[in-house]
């Protein structure tokens, strides 16, 4: 048992040992790191600016896994839809729909697949013997072990990731859903996408963009770019009842969670614990995944 653990984290430093994205056209579907098995912070205090979805705060153990180093290009996602005949990508607005005739639009590649599916999302995964990471495997690969507010540290910095903040150049957090549609439907947002966005709409950026702020395990794009769909069906209360080793979410509900806060999300969605939730069904512009598989 000692070798195994010694083993691992050999391994784990080789894996993790910075280095420039690759061309991410050439990104190869096993690119993964490995996240070693033992505890973290899961969640935020009472009385901090987390949202109550996110307390209590537990000390959470988890077995080692595999996560993707980055989430699923459209380039990837385009030999899954040919190898299969899966349905393409689509918005439920043909115009800003970012692919056509079952192909990415040109100049998309490398950019995160968005308007995917739970169910996509799983698919995807399968077909490579993978899984979606539960929200528990997601945090960790996102915060490591020392609780970090965000994948580079806790510090909030409005060019580490790509957000409403940094498309507008100053920290933006909604405190309503009228300071939502005042920016992104009205406002100095939605002159920003149609001047500067993908079909004059959505504004996600090639994956591994933001080298400086890869997470404590390699990753990048842990805040910010698309939100990402995982495993577990999302309840505002599971973290009142959740075992504190390997949780898997609850055993039914009605809508999953997302992590990691997109393009179109304020500050305080970019944090590590935030949680997020969306229907299975629902294919939005700002949402994506990546992939995990257990170690062992």
């Amino acid at each position: 048992m000692v070798l195994v653990v010694i083993f691992l984290s050999c391994l784990f430093l080789v894996l993790t040992i910075s280095h420039p994205p690759l061309a991410m056209s050439a990104i190869p579907l096993d690119d993964m790191a490995l996240v070693p098995a033992g505890e973290f912070l899961m969640g935020n205090q009472a009385g901090s600016d987390g949202l109550p979805d996110e307390q209590p705060q537990r000390l959470v153990y988890t077995a080692s896994f595999w996560i993707d180093r980055y989430e699923v290009t459209n380039d990837v996602y385009a030999r899954f839809v040919r190898a299969t005949k899966h349905r393409a990508p689509a918005h439920s607005t043909p115009a800003s729909t970012l692919w056509e005739n079952n192909e990415p639009i040109s100049g998309i590649g490398a950019h995160p697949v968005v308007n995917v599916s739970w169910d996509d999302a799983v698919a995807y995964c399968a077909w490579l013997g993978k899984r979606l990471p539960t929200e528990a495997e997601w945090e960790k690969a996102a915060r490591g072990t020392d609780g970090r507010r965000y994948p580079w540290g806790n510090e909030w910095d409005i060019k580490k990731a790509n957000s409403a903040s940094y498309w507008a150049g100053r920290t933006i957090d909604f405190q309503s859903g009228a300071d939502w549609d005042a920016f992104w439907i009205k406002g100095e947002g939605a002159q920003i996408s149609k001047e500067k966005g993908l079909k004059g709409n959505v504004l996600t950026l090639p994956v591994g963009s933001f080298p400086a702020s890869i997470s404590p395990y390699g990753l990048h794009d842990m805040a910010g770019n698309v939100a990402e769909w995982v495993q577990d069906w999302y309840n505002p209360n599971y973290y009142r009842e959740a075992p504190l080793s390997d949780p898997q979410g609850p055993s039914r509900g009605a809508i999953k969670a997302m992590r990691g806060g997109s393009w179109l999300k304020p500050a305080i969605s970019l944090r590590t614990s935030d949680r997020d939730w969306g229907t299975m069904d629902s294919r939005p512009s700002g949402t994506g995944f990546r992939c995990a598989k257990d170690a062992f």
